[in-house]
């Protein structure tokens, strides 16, 4: 995995921070697939960057404040695990949330072509299987 790589990731979760879901999207592949972990709000898979879209509106969307702090990167191979902190605050609830997760992306020709979900940080971390 380049630098250029492990730059656009982070690039993207910026994006998302900032609410500019199309820019995040940029990091995928057209028909890049999106599993997200079942224990997670909205927990399903996604094909291509226009399901992934209407996903990422809707969920930003349930949000007053929203915000994912990389904490690490561990690079396998073309594989990359993006250890996540993420704390936000819901739009109408007003619930604090504060967690961690994890994002195991495969990454071709610089554009991310699967991307996988883990709630348990150190299961992300399993990049051989």
């Amino acid at each position: 995995m380049s630098e250029t790589d492990v730059d656009t990731l982070r690039r993207s979760y910026e994006a998302l921070n900032e609410g500019d879901v199309d820019a995040a999207l940029e990091a995928l592949d057209p028909d890049a697939v999106w599993r997200e972990s079942p224990e997670l709000p909205g927990g399903d898979e996604f094909r291509g960057r226009e399901a992934l879209r209407g996903f990422l509106r809707d969920f930003l969307a349930e949000w007053r404040e929203f915000h994912q702090q990389i904490e690490d990167l561990v690079v396998a191979g073309d594989r990359v695990a993006v250890l996540i902190h993420l704390t936000a605050v819901g739009r109408v609830s007003g619930v604090e949330a504060d967690t961690r997760y994890a994002h195991v992306w495969t990454m071709r020709d610089g554009k991310g072509v699967r991307v996988e979900g883990y709630r348990d940080q150190e299961a992300a971390l399993n990049l051989d299987s």
